[in-house]
């Protein structure tokens, strides 16, 4: 089995539902609030190990009610915790996020992810290397990416970034990376362009994955731009979506799957994952994403559910 280790950020996810969002200086009535478990490393490793991969999560927590809390969830999620980092008088990260019909409006504050850095992946690079598929994103130290990712790649390593927030990185960098998977907003910054995405896909043949939301995915295979569609739902809470994509998109080549086939997946696990509130509690089992395949795309496609192209 295909072992994915998971570095990045994990948070405790303060929700609320509003049918305003507040102005600057407003006060409005909520509907509702609730406490989560988030943060894009955490939900990374929520839908990967819901898919039936063997994931590892290396992050940071702080020695308080929260962290305690955020790793019983991962540990009921079947993740391997054995590295986590536990710092010492610095509070686990949070994240506050408002919902409003079906979209998300989110502050995050870094906490102990702050600890994800160089000095802690030097420490646990033993137990790394045993790893296939790496899944990172850009919640933690830029410098921690900028120690492992080469490392990695010299020893022939699939490494999956996910650059959000977005951050600029360095073409040294991605150039050792195996597949950049930034939404059709972020690769303007991470890649330090003001090229349409229909362009700069071009320089990065099957390896810049462009995601867009209900419009699908776009990546270049070396001859001709690819577009492969998204499941059209109506969306209870988005938070999450492209953590579930990126998660399960991982699976999906740590299988063996085409580049064309894993984004396909990941699309469905994506789709049915905003069906329910909260990022990791939507996130699709593999039961469930086989049970949508089983019924049969072309079914799908004649509901206006899913259109291949």
């Amino acid at each position: 089995m295909t072992r994915i280790a998971v570095i990045g950020s994990i948070n405790i996810d303060y929700v609320v539902e509003t049918d305003v969002l507040p102005s600057m200086g407003e006060t409005v009535s909520g509907k509702n609030y609730f406490l989560s478990p988030g943060g894009k490393g955490a939900n990374q490793a929520v839908a990967a190990s819901r898919l039936g991969a063997e994931v590892a999560l290396y992050c940071s927590v702080g020695k308080d009610e929260n962290g305690s809390i955020l790793l019983r969830k991962m540990a009921k999620e079947n993740i391997q915790l054995n590295h986590v980092n536990h710092v010492e008088g610095v509070a686990t990260g949070a994240a506050f996020i408002e919902l409003c019909k079906g979209e998300n409006r989110i502050l995050i504050v870094p906490g102990a992810n702050e600890f994800t850095n160089s000095a802690y992946i030097q420490d646990v690079l033993t137990d790394l290397y045993q790893c296939d598929v790496f899944l990172f994103q850009l919640e933690t130290p830029m410098e921690m990416l900028e120690f492992i990712i080469p490392l990695l790649h010299e020893k022939g390593k699939t490494i999956i970034v996910n650059p959000a927030p977005a951050y600029r990185l360095s073409e040294t960098l991605v150039e050792k990376i195996s597949y950049l998977i930034p939404n059709e907003h972020e690769y303007k910054t991470v890649l330090g362009t003001n090229l349409p995405y229909e362009e700069i896909i071009k320089s990065h043949p099957n390896k810049l994955i462009i995601t867009r939301g209900k419009d699908g995915v776009t990546y270049f295979n070396g001859r001709e731009p690819v577009q492969v569609q998204s499941v059209a739902v109506t969306p209870v809470d988005t938070t999450g979506a492209g953590d579930t994509f990126s998660g399960a998109f991982a699976v999906a080549i740590g299988e063996g799957k085409s580049l064309k086939e894993s984004i396909r997946f990941g699309n469905i696990a994506a789709g049915l994952s905003i069906l329910k509130k909260g990022a990791q509690s939507g996130m699709p089992t593999k039961e469930e994403i086989e049970e949508f395949m089983n019924i049969g795309v072309s079914s799908h496609e004649s509901q206006g559910l899913f259109k291949s192209n």
